[in-house]
């Protein structure tokens, strides 16, 4: 008897390990990036360091040429712009009036294709996700060009 419930046992658990599958992982999330192939197209933010942006800031990136549109530490939006590059899995920028990005960029695009990454390299990494959008013609419209001066802070 006592060896019928050990063979019963041992059934019932070899049925359990064959009948079940391996649990796939989740797939790619929207934090998961790759390259940065595919980042000529227009940027919203939407959250930085896992927090919803409580600020307006757009970007497109163009054949090598940048456009940022932000609405942060002022009431209208502010236009800077200038030239990017990509290396590896870098992101770095400069800005047509003079000066570089504050700091450069690793991340890159989701496999979708509709969320940016950046991680900032600097002492106090900052973790910013972007969707894909269309920025609006308002907010090109509001923008003044030439506004890098000591009371505008550029995001990038």
């Amino acid at each position: 008897m006592k060896s019928l419930k050990i063979w019963s046992l041992a059934v019932v658990l070899l049925m359990a390990m064959v009948g079940c599958k391996p649990t796939p992982g989740p797939g790619p999330g929207p934090d998961e990036v790759g390259s940065f192939d595919a980042i000529e197209k227009e940027w919203k933010l939407v959250s930085v360091n896992g927090v919803a942006a409580e600020f307006h800031v757009y970007i497109s990136f163009d054949q090598g040429n940048f456009a940022l549109f932000q609405q942060l530490y002022t009431l209208d939006f502010k236009l800077f712009d200038g030239t990017y590059k990509v290396s590896g899995n870098k992101l770095t920028g400069e800005y047509f009036e003079g000066g570089a990005w504050k700091c450069g960029y690793t991340g890159g695009i989701s496999e979708d294709g509709n969320t940016m990454t950046l991680i900032s390299d600097d002492d106090q990494a900052m973790k910013c996700i972007y969707e894909a959008c269309t920025i609006p013609e308002d907010v090109r419209n509001e923008a003044t060009s030439g506004t890098r001066c000591a009371e505008v802070t550029p995001f990038l």
